[in-house]
């Protein structure tokens, strides 16, 4: 089983901390930018992004599907219906609002500057910040109460909701108005799993 990722992207850390996680055998190969690019990696993923699961001849692209994958058999997937329909509930938020806001935000004022891609485009990124400002109250009030995102019990939910934590600082949103978030942050931030995905990048591999 191989992951295709792109070190330092929030989408495949989430699945190198599930991965160090639960000490899951899965062959990291890590792309440059240009290699996700390439005509070589769109015959596995022809969207051109990562990460990407093979296993096998069974290819999976969409890095919360991936993790639900990996993760299925263990306790980071909770059991019964209604309890699974919670997780994709937060999977599917964490992708089309959470983080996509933060990952905009990221994108365009930390990588476009440092891949030498031109200047930041600020109207994406003042609508990502009103984005960000909707979604994170209803983050902070969920957490209010709770540990993690699905109660007590950490979830693969966390890691993907965790994803942009490291840049938090690099972020222009006022985190600490949002205490229960920064709680959640940190809480994360401290797993040995999450810490190893943040200081060992996978030695790159020629496409």
């Amino acid at each position: 089983m191989k992951l295709y990722a792109l070190p330092g992207s929030l989408n495949s850390r989430k699945l190198l901390a599930l991965i160090h996680h639960l000490a899951l055998q899965v062959e990291i190969v890590a792309m440059t930018v240009e290699q996700v690019q390439s005509d070589h990696y769109a015959a596995i993923n022809p969207n051109r992004l990562a990460p990407t699961l093979v296993d096998g001849d069974f290819i999976l692209w969409e890095s919360n599907a991936i993790g639900v994958y990996l993760a299925h058999e263990s306790a980071l997937i909770p059991t019964g219906l209604q309890a699974r329909m919670d997780m994709l509930r937060w999977l599917h938020w964490e992708g089309i609002h959470f983080n996509k806001a933060l990952g905009t935000i990221f994108f365009e004022a930390v990588v476009r500057p440092q891949l030498g891609w031109g200047a930041t485009n600020q109207t994406l990124v003042d609508d990502a910040l009103q984005q960000a400002g909707r979604y994170l109250p209803v983050l902070d009030s969920h957490l209010a109460n709770r540990l993690f995102i699905l109660g007590d019990r950490l979830s693969f939910v966390d890691f993907a909701m965790a994803s942009a934590e490291p840049y938090r600082d690099r972020l222009s949103i006022e985190f600490d108005r949002f205490p229960n978030v920064q709680r959640f942050y940190d809480r994360v931030a401290a797993l040995p799993a999450w810490q190893k995905a943040l200081r060992k990048a996978p030695v790159a591999v020629a496409a």
